[in-house]
């Protein structure tokens, strides 16, 4: 190992061949799927009054069984947890001149769904060992406009939802939790999703549970559940003809959309969901074994857990130090990528997407030097690694320790390629 050459400087790489693909279907979800097919039924909504406006059998048997999982009232499926995100916006009331306190450092979707609600995104730094909204500085940024505060519990844990929580009481706003990659994590006890006044769940193709695409809004208000149902299948066709007067008053604001899951879809989701344990355990066993083994390099520190709190590691996040290594963070990813590691930093801070300043105008909110967190992460400091998720293994851990090892022999030299 110290005499190989770098595969960045034309060596031979720790890994030749591509890791194997994710893939989290077993035969029950394949039997299921052809369940569905062969019924020829694909799809069970109609948008019009009556049980089929609610989806068919597989769908409400998903919905049902997110409710049972998570102890929650009510669970109203979506075609993605992007959906999900712009129904609890809009089931919560938000509209055009509102405002949502969200995190820059997500992934975009947490941002645009304020905009597609005519509301403005307001961007609040974030905790420098979590990764989640600073609360204080969301208190801060409360003003008569705020309607939602949207807490993303990143990477696979959660924001710190209790103080979160008071805050949206006190002001009498929404919290909504993107719980898009920490499904079946806990804070205090409680599951992510619960605490606020609705979690979004996502079945993206490459989250932990799956069916290619879908998401799953949970909820204990019924109020909200109708909403969101309203925004899920073309609502406004709906309600003029709906029998409960009660429901009616109050929801001529809501714009139905179609986006209603698929049976097909829901089959595979219910079994995923079903196997969620199994599928996070896989991932806590690897980053466990991945944490370990980081003690030996003082350039890169592992996760921090919340305090009475658990991590489901949708991805892996470490903090680099570069000038502990002498190389700069973007060097290390190119080392460890020619290595054949499936390392990356995370994405631009939304704030910085032109969209938003087109849209609002260049105004101080979304000036980088707002955001000192988010702002070190994506430039110096942060690196993301897929590789504690199913199929891989420990080995795939060592091969991955292996190629930082590597990188740490041979720092100097590829510190004066780089400088020349």
């Amino acid at each position: 190992m110290r005499n190989s050459k770098l595969a960045l400087l034309g060596g031979e790489p720790v890994r030749t061949k591509n890791l194997p693909p994710y893939n989290t279907i077993s035969e029950t979800e394949i039997k299921a799927a052809v369940d569905v097919l062969e019924t020829g039924m694909l799809s069970g909504f109609v948008a019009n009054p009556g049980p089929d406006f609610l989806g068919g059998k597989w769908v409400l048997e998903l919905e049902n069984a997110f409710c049972e999982k998570f102890g929650c009232k009510y669970a109203v499926s979506v075609n993605s947890a992007t959906s999900g995100l712009h129904a609890a916006l809009a089931a919560a009331g938000v509209g055009v001149g509102d405002e949502v306190i969200v995190s820059p450092y997500t992934m975009s979707a947490s941002a645009t769904s304020a905009v597609m609600c005519g509301a403005k995104p307001i961007f609040v730094d974030i905790e420098a060992d979590t990764f989640c909204l600073d609360v204080e500085q969301v208190a801060a940024r409360i003003t008569p406009k705020t309607k939602a505060i949207m807490a993303v519990n990143i990477f696979g844990q959660s924001s710190d939802l209790t103080p979160l929580r008071k805050i949206a009481d006190l002001h009498s706003i929404a919290l909504i939790e993107d719980n898009s990659q920490a499904p079946a994590a806990q804070y205090n006890g409680k599951w992510t999703g619960t605490i606020g006044d609705m979690g979004i769940f996502s079945l993206n193709r490459h989250k932990t549970m799956q069916c290619g695409e879908g998401g799953v809004v949970i909820t204990d208000d019924f109020r909200l559940a109708h909403r969101l149902r309203m925004v899920r299948n073309h609502g406004e066709v709906v309600l003029p003809e709906w029998e409960d007067d009660s429901l009616k008053n109050g929801n001529e604001d809501i714009i139905g959309y179609n986006y209603r899951l698929t049976e097909l879809q829901a089959s595979i989701a219910k079994p995923q969901l079903l196997r969620l344990e199994e599928l996070n355990q896989i991932r806590i066993e690897l980053a466990s074994y991945l944490t370990e083994k980081l003690k030996d390099f003082n350039f890169l520190k592992a996760p921090v857990i919340r305090d009475n709190s658990t991590h489901v590691y949708y991805l892996y996040p470490m903090i680099y130090s570069p000038e502990k290594l002498g190389l700069s963070r973007d060097v290390f990813i190119d080392a460890m990528k020619s290595e054949g590691m499936p390392v990356s930093n995370y994405v631009m801070p939304l704030n910085r997407i032109p969209l938003y300043s087109k849209i609002f105008g260049s105004i101080e909110n979304y000036q980088p030097k707002n955001y000192p967190v988010v702002e070190k992460f994506w430039k110096e400091t942060m690196v993301v690694t897929s590789i504690c998720r199913p199929p891989l293994d420990k080995t795939h851990i060592d091969e991955f320790i292996s190629a930082i090892k590597k990188i740490e022999q041979h720092a100097q030299e590829l510190s004066n390629r780089v400088n020349l």
